[in-house]
């Protein structure tokens, strides 16, 4: 008897090795489970041509079947070849859908998981009152419609292409600049080009290169230094443990004797109204997250005169780390050698004296201190750890700044083409950024709490420091008006300070979209009678399912 992947009851991490699996991992497009791994990556984001759907929906069904769009087999058979052998895994290729792409291609729509089972209403104000609490559509409307709501800066000010219907999303990615210019080359030609109407007209180009940076010396390192942003602190920590490969490397790194990173599958996987047996999907946000970092790094050197604190301690106590990835829970400075970056929690920080609850780290994975009986954000583990998303990724607009030029800092065209999978976009993106980094009141897990100490202050954490947002004006009709932080130690381990300075606002939203990654089944059933599609010859493409791995 054939088993396939049942979401309700695998607790992960899911095993490329698990026979019953195959089918799973051959129809789920790559970077969803794991991170595509590539330093370059380009971003094209399509608007079809109506009047000739059927010739779109040809064209997508070829290249899925030419295995154009990289599986999650492929890109991690890849992943461990390289691993062992230095292989280059080729280029990569990822699709994914709008909720108006969908109505043009007369598709199904998903629809969120829903994992959480929430009630209709929920009470989360301040006084607490109901409020009409879960919406389910959040993808049908898309992110323009979402704005006031998320605090996004109003739709006039993004960018002109974000401002544009937006059907489709292409993710092309390799380590090879040459390779990745003739796939969109490639691409350009399929949809743009022709003797008749283009088929879809490329609306954007996002182009995101990785950025290092080189901490220590000798071996504690990688080769090249850690993924940073171009605030210049190390990025992509913490983040959920879908396969067991991503587990081993933490239980190697950090031991997990405190923090568990395990994550179910349905996290960010739903089946795929469109596809086969084993077709799964996820749902995909984007947003163009643009850094002010003249005006992060200046706040930080103004925060730390008046705190008179050293400056690293100040921009430690926005993000929740140093730059060099040191959880500022675990001590007040970052250390000759990396510390442990991942293995802590912060049941040793009740009242917030070492990592602020405004901390970045803090507020968007509070790692089960918002839980208790009665609480308003999580009633147990499992809700709380539900929130999560899978945060995929890149730096945009140039090389890293000399910080030691604060003048020469750029205070625009520099940031993150920030990505995240989940399940459900509401329950986990939406929510992340609504209720925990833009609410005023998170997280402050001692009030309400009688078996929980009180904190050293009772009137709010304010926002994210990095992420969070507060339109003037703009009320949200459940949390209220946020401030910005203003809670402060001086010095690591004692009570916080009510000061004039803070960091907060530094990260302005661009413009973004919500997709889905359809399962490469639902494509390749768009036309049953289209040929596959070759990649141009020039363009490396080992990442089909028959890719045979060399192991020695």
């Amino acid at each position: 008897m054939r088993v396939t992947l049942n979401l309700d009851t695998n607790p992960g991490p899911l095993s490329l090795d698990d026979e019953q699996l195959q089918g799973l991992f051959a129809d789920l497009q790559g970077n969803i489970l794991n991170g595509h791994g590539r330093d370059q990556a380009i971003h094209l984001f399509l608007r079809f041509n109506r009047a000739r759907i059927t010739d779109v929906k040809t064209l997508l069904a070829g290249l899925a079947k030419s295995g154009y769009f990289t599986s999650a087999k492929a890109q991690l058979e890849a992943s461990r070849a390289f691993k062992i052998s230095g292989e280059d895994g080729g280029l990569f290729a990822h699709l994914a859908l709008s909720g108006n792409g969908y109505r043009a291609l007369a598709l199904t729509p998903p629809q969120g998981a829903a994992l959480r089972k929430r009630p209709p209403t929920l009470n989360l104000g301040s006084p607490p009152a109901p409020v009409t609490f879960y919406e389910r559509d959040v993808f049908e409307q898309g992110m323009r419609a979402r704005n006031l709501l998320l605090q996004d800066p109003p739709v006039g000010d993004w960018e002109e292409p974000f401002q544009q219907d937006i059907d489709a999303l292409i993710l092309i990615a390799d380590d090879s600049n040459i390779d990745l210019i003739n796939a969109e080359k490639h691409l350009r030609q399929l949809f743009e080009t022709g003797s008749a109407a283009p088929l879809a007209t490329i609306v954007n180009i996002e182009r995101g290169f990785g950025l290092r940076r080189k901490f220590y010396d000798g071996e504690a390192n990688p080769k090249f230094g850690e993924n940073v942003e171009h605030f210049g602190y190390v990025d992509g920590r913490s983040q959920p443990a879908l396969l067991n490969t991503q587990l081993e490397e933490d239980l190697k790194r950090d031991g997990n004797k405190v923090w568990n990173p395990v994550a179910p599958p349905s996290l960010v996987l739903v089946k795929d109204p469109n596809g086969g047996e084993d077709g799964y999907g996820s749902f995909l946000v984007f947003r163009k997250l643009e850094q002010d970092v003249y005006g992060f790094k200046q706040a930080q050197r103004d925060l730390a005169n008046e705190l008179g604190c050293p400056v690293a301690l100040a921009g430690a106590l926005a993000v929740g780390r140093f730059e060099d990835g040191t959880p500022v829970a675990l001590q007040p400075g970052e250390d000759s050698e990396p510390a442990v970056p991942n293995d802590f929690d912060y049941s040793g920080d009740p009242g917030g004296r070492k990592c602020p609850f405004h901390a970045h780290i803090r507020k968007t994975n509070p790692r089960l201190e918002s839980v208790f009986a009665g609480g308003p954000f999580a009633q147990t583990n499992e809700e709380e750890l539900g929130h999560r998303i899978a945060r995929r990724g890149i730096p945009y607009g140039g090389g890293l700044s000399d910080f030691a030029d604060l003048d020469g800092l750029p205070r625009r065209g520099v940031g993150l083409l920030f990505m995240c999978y989940q399940s459900d976009i509401w329950e986990q993106f939406e929510f992340q950024q609504r209720f925990w980094a833009n609410n005023n009141g998170f997280v402050q897990p001692a009030l309400g709490d009688p078996a929980r100490p009180a904190p050293d202050f009772a009137f709010g954490t304010g926002i994210d420091s990095i992420i969070g947002q507060q339109r003037p004006l703009n009320v949200d009709p459940i949390t209220g008006f946020a401030r910005p932080p203003l809670n402060w130690s001086a010095e690591w381990g004692k009570p916080p300070t009510l000061t004039t300075q803070s960091i907060a606002q530094f990260v302005t939203l661009k413009g973004g979209e919500y997709f889905f990654s359809p399962s490469l089944s639902s494509l390749r059933a768009l036309a049953a009678s289209s040929a596959p599609v070759p990649p141009p010859e020039d363009v490396k493409q080992p990442h089909t399912d028959s890719y045979s791995v060399k192991l020695s």
